[in-house]
């Protein structure tokens, strides 16, 4: 341990629901003492996935009620944390929401780490109403974290000095459960292809599903599917498609072809089950129109299992040309699952637990972060403001050990 610790205010989701930024959050929540990080913690939990980037008076309320406690922790904790480490949105509610949190962080003198979870903020961004008030607001923030030097483009109003590159770190908890690689029995001759993601037209699931049915019968598959349906798309809606209702048409399109007998739809997995079900398999696909760097491949790169996906977002980082395809190329998709086998997928498993321990295991991030917030010094202006706050404010914090 060291003997300078840094207090951090650190704003974020939990689980549940199961998406990245949970897991994200929980990873530096566990692994940050580790480095001597002292991370005072805001909830911005949402109550479901498909309650995000739409508007409603629950959301709104919710959105005020988090903003009262982070200004209490905000004054409470004002003596020791420096840093704000706040997560950027990519829809209008929600980066509202972060644009009211960073102004409040910058009225009580903190310096802001914002990190970007996702992999497309160009897209909303032009097609955002309030683009100036984003571009002013998110100019001053002290840093902000990408997952490759590729997204980095996408702030243009961002000096490059300021902007740092960070990758998404394998859980903490997948870590510890596949700290060792386990050996798949490569006789198998039925090749068990995993989906885990939200279920969408916009992970790639209807793609998947026309690209395995376009398989010659005779090529033995089966597909595994776990997480939540949503069936209708808030976010990724500039494609031009139908981006609605995947698991239906997926469904219908089983059906007539004869398929449903191959596959099995296993709800949403969490813990020890998840960990089976990536142990059963040989391969994750996940065809996807839009990303950041998703958790889902990272895990299934540290269980061992091979890994086809869409070349957007930090993901061209972390795999080989081989096995990415451009959003919505069905036809490249089925070359690829046309040449997969057990062994040839157990090849490749073994390569990408390698990429992974080369820096995206939860330590390693950690460090980097620590480092990161180190070079953005950590003295801080005094704060001008009067000495009363109203003490009514509902907080929700995690004092350091």
């Amino acid at each position: 341990m060291r003997d300078d610790p840094i207090y951090v205010i650190l704003m974020g989701p939990l689980p549940p629901p199961i998406a990245g930024p949970e897991l994200v959050t929980e990873t530096l929540l566990d692994e940050g003492p580790m480095a001597d990080i002292h991370y005072i913690f805001v909830d911005l939990s949402a109550t479901s996935n498909t309650s995000r980037g739409r508007w409603s008076v629950y959301g709104v309320v919710r959105a005020l009620k988090q903003a009262g406690r982070f200004a209490w922790v905000a004054w409470r904790w004002r003596t020791q944390a420096k840093i704000v480490h706040l997560p950027l949105s990519q829809s209008n509610p929600g980066v509202l929401r972060d644009l009211v949190l960073f102004r409040v962080a910058k009225i009580f003198g903190y310096k802001v780490v914002v990190q970007f979870h996702g992999g497309d903020f160009n897209r909303f961004w032009v097609r955002c109403r309030y683009r100036s008030l984003v571009s002013t607001t998110l100019s001053r923030a002290d840093k902000l974290l990408v997952f490759d030097h590729r997204i980095k483009t996408q702030f243009p109003f961002m000096g490059p000095s300021r902007i740092a590159v960070l990758p998404n770190p394998v859980p903490s908890a997948w870590g510890r459960a596949f700290a060792t690689l386990l050996e798949r029995p490569r006789e198998a001759k039925t090749l068990r292809i995993l989906f885990v993601s939200h279920i969408s037209v916009a992970k790639g699931f209807l793609d998947l599903v026309e690209a395995l049915t376009g398989l010659p019968k005779a090529q033995a598959w089966e597909l595994h599917i776990a997480g939540d349906r949503i069936d209708v798309e808030h976010n990724v809606v500039w494609t031009g498609a139908n981006m609605d209702d995947g698991w239906a048409r997926a469904m219908q399109i089983l059906t007539e072809r004869g398929f449903m007998d191959r596959v099995t739809y296993h709800g949403i997995v969490t813990g020890e089950d998840k960990q089976r079900l990536f142990q059963s398999g040989h391969v994750l696909a996940l065809p996807s129109y839009s990303e950041g760097l998703p958790l889902v491949i990272l895990e299934a790169m540290y269980a061992g299992l091979a890994v086809i996906a869409t070349n957007v977002g930090a993901i061209p980082s972390l795999l080989p040309r081989a096995v990415l395809i451009r959003p919505g190329d069905v036809g490249a998709l089925k070359t690829i699952l046309a040449t997969l086998d057990p062994v040839r997928c157990g090849v490749w498993g073994t390569e990408n637990r390698l990429r992974v321990e080369r820096g995206y295991l939860p330590r390693q991030v950690v460090e980097n972060l620590r480092e990161l917030y180190e070079e953005m010094g950590l003295q801080r202006p005094p704060i001008k403001l009067a000495d009363r706050i109203p003490h009514r404010v509902a907080s929700k914090w995690r004092s350091p050990p």
